[in-house]
């Protein structure tokens, strides 16, 4: 007999199916259940689009009165969007009971779904899976609580701490796996951002690749730095979606900036933010609050060593991901003349991690 916890597993399942597409909105799934069986699933699956429990009610294959309503998140109630409050169609339809794992964070929700539930004699339980439900939505909790953008640093390294060589080569460090994981990531965010350098020295496209099937979506591309020696043949710059560019620095750089130039960003469509300056670099907080105001929810930081720096010095950030590959940079100046390891083993002990490997080439008492 399957158990609240396994049809709200279910829902959280369903709803990462919107991974990538559903921004500003919450990932949600649905599922009806009625005499112990599943009669109805549905999941958002785009912004704009029917909500999980219309689809999940939509897709039912006999009538659902009577039935228990399974979702991740509290059922909308409110007209303030482009679609139907979900409760009207809960109560309409009959649904005897509703459980859910997290009240909604929204100030035009909160708690209010489930009280107009309840109003309507709907049975309602809601915190189960509460963790697993509050994790799966870590970006629309943060951005609708703050209205700044869940902030998540990527960063790639050597064993010796290396984020590229002696003389800034970088490409690569990590395998073909793990670059494939990147992408991956950037469909789940709003924007990707990086600095001036790295915009220079990778001339990066910013977008989603590597087998990764994004539909139509282009993330936000966020360069930092001065405009005056940004490359404007760089593909941000000049490929097809130049309204999906911005470019934030400092007020007092960009009163220095060439109309020449400033006209050629307008031209092309691309955002200009100016934010104030401090002994640290640009103020990241202001950053981030101009970006939230465009409703830029969340941004993967993959800029070199002083972005991902100036990110943790200022403390502005919500999550990092470290890629460790199995590589001494050393002071070579290229790359691809790293020191390769074989015959890995990677163990944790308590918080720390322990990595053993050989040299793939010979060592001097091998070869004595």
């Amino acid at each position: 007999m399957l158990t609240d916890q396994d049809y709200i597993q279910k829902t959280l399942q369903l709803a990462t199916r919107g991974v990538g597409f559903v921004s500003p909105n919450p990932l949600v799934g649905a599922v009806i259940v009625k005499d112990g069986k599943i009669i109805g699933e549905g999941y958002h699956q785009k912004s704009g689009e029917n909500h999980a429990e219309v689809n999940a009610i939509a897709n039912a294959t006999e009538d659902v009165a009577g039935a228990t309503l399974y979702c991740n998140l509290e059922p909308c109630c409110h007209t303030k969007k482009r679609t139907p409050p979900c409760t009207e169609l809960i109560i309409a339809k009959k649904l005897k009971k509703v459980v859910i794992a997290n009240l909604d964070p929204n100030p035009l929700v909160s708690g209010k779904g489930i009280e107009k539930l309840k109003n309507a004699g709907i049975e309602t339980t809601s915190g189960v899976l509460e963790k697993e439900g509050r994790k799966l939505n870590e970006i629309f909790f943060k951005y609708i609580s703050t209205g700044i953008p869940f902030i998540h640093l990527k960063m790639a390294q050597t064993l010796d701490g290396k984020l590229a060589t002696s003389t800034g080569d970088s490409k690569w460090i990590t395998d073909e796996k793990a670059r494939a994981q990147g992408h991956q990531l950037r469909l789940k965010y709003d924007g990707v951002l990086v600095g001036r350098k790295t915009l220079n020295k990778d001339n990066p496209y910013l977008n989603i690749r590597m087998g990764v099937d994004a539909g139509d979506k282009i993330p936000f591309r966020v360069i930092l730095g001065n405009p005056s020696k940004m490359k404007l043949k760089s593909h941000v710059f000049t490929d097809e979606y130049p309204e999906k560019t911005i470019v934030v620095t400092g007020n007092k750089v960009w009163k220095t900036i060439e109309n020449k130039r400033k006209v050629f960003f307008k031209d092309k469509g691309i955002e200009v933010i100016t934010v104030n300056e401090t002994a640290k670099g640009l103020d990241l907080r202001e950053v981030l609050m101009n970006l939230g105001f465009l409703g830029i929810t969340s941004i993967l930081v993959e800029g070199g060593e002083k972005i991902i720096t100036s990110f943790i010095n200022q403390n502005i950030y919500d999550k990092i991901t470290v890629f460790i590959a199995p590589k001494i940079f050393g002071s070579i100046k290229m790359a691809s003349d790293a020191i390769e390891f074989r015959d890995i083993s990677i163990k944790n002990l308590s918080d720390q991690m322990v990595f053993e490997a050989y040299p793939k080439e010979a060592s001097c008492s091998q070869a004595l």
